[in-house]
């Protein structure tokens, strides 16, 4: 419980030595199964335009190239550390033009609307200061047919969540039928939710309808 309020308090916008800690513990292989897993789930075709929202070290973004080696991807993340580290882990992508990372709030993406047909945000939700703000944003993003992807480690099932959530202080962990919920009012359809249940892991999409 120690290891995980540490790794949640710092998580929310990494700046400084704690900070960089905690960026690491992002890119770390425990940190690996719930991406991977997710990418499982997921059919994403080649040759697309992907919005990775809070992408903390870029270490998904680095799947994201791999899964989609002709995919165009922009990383968004408030911490300017996340921005620094995430540029140096991908930048032999960023420097061919397949990748560019740049600064803002998920609530208030600086960004034209509907150019991306994918907008993933991992581990990230948690920490938005509205979650009706940041999923209009997202559906405001994505072009006509584009889908998000909602993945999260924490499913709010276990009654321990609740209770990490209260330590942290400024974190709120949401069930799979809240974010449903929340997907629907923003606009999406095709609401699909993706559980694995020994470990807690939730991957929720929905897309945004073509008219």
């Amino acid at each position: 419980m120690a290891n995980l309020l540490k790794y949640y308090r710092r998580g929310r916008q990494p700046h400084g030595f704690w900070g960089r800690r905690a960026i690491n513990a992002m890119n770390s292989k425990q940190h690996a199964a719930l991406p991977e897993w997710v990418f499982e789930q997921l059919n994403l075709p080649g040759k697309i335009r992907i919005l990775d929202v809070g992408c903390g070290g870029g270490a998904n973004i680095g799947r994201l190239l791999k899964l989609c080696p002709d995919c165009r991807l922009t990383g968004l993340d408030i911490s300017q550390l996340s921005i620094e580290i995430t540029t140096d882990k991908n930048y032999p992508a960023i420097k061919d033009g397949f990748c560019i990372v740049v600064g803002g709030n998920a609530v208030q993406i600086p960004l034209a609307k509907e150019i991306f047909d994918v907008v993933t945000a991992f581990e990230t939700i948690y920490y938005w200061n509205s979650i009706d703000s940041g999923f209009s944003e997202a559906f405001r993003v994505l072009k006509p047919g584009g889908m998000v992807v909602i993945a999260n480690e924490l499913d709010g099932l276990d009654p321990g969540h609740e209770e990490l959530a209260r330590a942290v202080g400024g974190m709120r962990i949401y069930t799979p039928d809240e974010i449903k919920q929340c997907l629907a009012d923003a606009g999406f359809t095709n609401i699909r939710i993706y559980q694995e249940e020994n470990q807690h892991f939730l991957c929720v999409t929905a897309i945004k309808p073509k008219s």
